[in-house]
């Protein structure tokens, strides 16, 4: 009986210490190798984990809500963000004209530059057709006496007042051919002067870039030249080559 009894003291008491190691109530060499045992297992992977689980991105949730970061421009070019700009063409290099004396008609070069100068004043086009009709005008006109009259800074003689205009030829009906004093004075009477009612299939065909070779403005071009010719170019127009472009 005295042998059971030691043996359940001795439980009892195997028992209390084991209830005092688990709650840390006994501090001896036993329990403290037992705690650095139990804690480190744990402790460890709880601190691995932290880094991959809890940074900025997982905590602001943001990541699915913002935009994707755009792409660098040399990494993938777009062509609507980078377009490679394309020359538009032009039917010729845009001159200034130079003055012309009386009797003098432009050519070569500078035919084409009053042909550019008189488009570019009306707003219009400066295709190869109507820059090709003009110098063939101006060719219709060109003369010397007593076959022809040209007025100064007039290539295609129009019968305009004012602008500085000095008359010099009674063309009849009241109307006197005139020479101007600048390439500048020039120009603006040829668009005054075209812009009178008898001319608005001209203007219509140079607005269109059509050039004037249609038969349509036979009329027109005959009252234009007193009947002296119903086309762009005429014969003798034509007769001194076609005009640069």
């Amino acid at each position: 009986m005295a042998r059971l009894l030691t043996g359940v003291g001795l439980a009892a008491v195997l028992l209390g210490l084991g209830i005092a190691v688990v709650v840390g109530a006994v501090s001896t060499p036993l329990t403290a190798k037992t705690a650095k045992t139990l804690k480190l297992p744990v402790a460890l992977p709880i601190l691995a984990t932290l880094p991959a689980s809890s940074g900025p991105t997982a905590l602001s949730g943001s990541s699915a809500s913002r935009p994707p970061i755009p792409a660098s421009p040399t990494a993938s070019a777009s062509p609507r963000l980078s377009p490679t700009p394309s020359p538009s063409p032009s039917p010729s290099q845009e001159l200034v004209p130079t003055p012309t004396r009386e009797y003098q008609t432009p050519t070569g070069r500078n035919e084409l530059a009053w042909s550019q100068a008189i488009l570019r004043a009306f707003g219009d086009p400066l295709t190869s057709a109507n820059i090709v009709s003009l110098g063939y005008w101006m060719q219709n006109e060109a003369g010397h006496p007593p076959w022809g009259i040209v007025g100064a800074n007039n290539p295609i003689n129009v019968s305009q007042p004012g602008y500085g205009g000095t008359p010099i030829h009674y063309e009849g009906r009241g109307y006197y051919l005139y020479s101007y004093p600048t390439v500048n004075d020039g120009i603006s009477a040829i668009v005054a002067y075209l812009h009178r009612p008898s001319y608005v299939g001209i203007l219509a065909a140079l607005k269109a870039g059509a050039g004037l070779s249609s038969s349509s403005l036979a009329a027109e071009f005959l009252i234009y030249s007193g009947h002296g010719y119903s086309s762009v170019p005429d014969a003798w127009g034509a007769s001194q080559g076609r005009p640069q472009s």
